[in-house]
């Protein structure tokens, strides 16, 4: 299975339920779950969705953990499978969903932390 990681922070005002809101509107695909957590000041959400492509005929996931410490946020966003037939190839699937999610956060300031690993 393929996958793509991106990385990116912020320092931006809005918080992480504004960002999870836009997120779970914005992106075109179901919502499987969504877990909240908060420890010593540190708020965590963890999103994961799932869309059919109908260019390769598969399903691919997308799992985004939004962070905000302070007033600093990050995102890690992971497009995974998407593949097909027996070399399983994605098309670009993966990669193009985990972009939707990056595209909008990037809208509220975010940018990237690492390159894509």
């Amino acid at each position: 299975m393929s996958s793509v990681s991106i990385r990116l922070h912020g320092n931006n005002a809005t918080g992480i339920e504004a960002l999870a809101n836009a997120l779970k509107k914005e992106i075109d695909a179901e919502l499987i779950a969504e877990s909240w957590r908060s420890l010593n000041g540190v708020r965590v959400v963890l999103l994961s969705f799932e869309r059919y492509f109908f260019r390769n005929g598969s399903y691919a996931s997308l799992t985004v953990l939004l962070t905000e410490s302070e007033d600093m946020q990050t995102a890690d966003i992971i497009g995974s499978g998407g593949g097909e037939g027996l070399f399983n190839i994605s098309w670009g699937a993966n990669s193009d969903f985990a972009e939707m999610a990056a595209e909008l956060l990037r809208k509220y300031d975010f940018c990237e932390e690492d390159q894509r690993w």
